[in-house]
């Protein structure tokens, strides 16, 4: 997988798991909290497992 391939479906994930948050915590759904505790760190290590492991000279390229 190419750095701008994975960009774009973490931030499709990204968004999704915003719209999800927004979603249940305007119906006042306890699962709310439950998956902003949960999501937040797996979102957020994806971010970071990428930064990572991605060939910077890769992400350059166009």
């Amino acid at each position: 997988m190419d750095a701008k391939l994975s960009a774009r479906l973490l931030i499709v994930l990204s968004i999704a798991y915003g719209a999800i948050v927004s979603v249940l915590a305007a119906l006042h759904s306890q699962a709310g909290i439950i998956a902003a505790v949960i999501g937040a760190p797996v979102v957020g290590g994806l971010w970071v497992a990428r930064a990572v492991f991605t060939d910077k000279r890769d992400a350059n390229r166009t």
